[in-house]
């Protein structure tokens, strides 16, 4: 029984950091795509759909999850990101860059994502 129980709580463990490494890398991922002295207008448009198509993927292999978990789960990177670059570079900065536009569609797809996404023999009402 300890067993199961030390197994569990290693499993949760090694999940919970799973997600904060992968939080790490997609917000690297838009801040370089965007805040970087190199970036132009295609990384930007690479970030823009980056943001989109990315989280689609995560809800259509989380369609069971609901939308408020998976935005905790795969979203609090953004939410954490998006507050300290407006803290730290300004919401003007941060605007002009196209990060925050990237991180409002990250979050949104997260959350509506699964309006998006019809089932066979499902059909979306309104």
């Amino acid at each position: 029984m300890e067993i199961t129980k030390n197994k569990s709580l290693a499993n949760q463990i090694t999940y919970g950091i799973f997600l904060i490494i992968l939080n790490v890398i997609i917000t690297s991922i838009l801040g370089l795509m965007t805040l970087d002295s190199e970036a132009n207008i295609n990384s930007r448009v690479g970030g823009i759909l980056l943001s989109f198509f990315i989280p689609f993927f995560i809800v259509y292999q989380t369609k069971d999850m609901n939308s408020i978990e998976r935005v905790l789960k795969f979203g609090f990177g953004t939410i954490a990101y998006f507050i300290a670059t407006i803290i730290i570079l300004g919401l003007t900065h941060s605007l002009a860059t196209g990060l925050i536009p990237c991180l409002v569609i990250w979050l949104n797809v997260l959350y509506y994502g699964e309006k998006l996404i019809k089932e066979k023999g499902k059909s979306i009402r309104y």
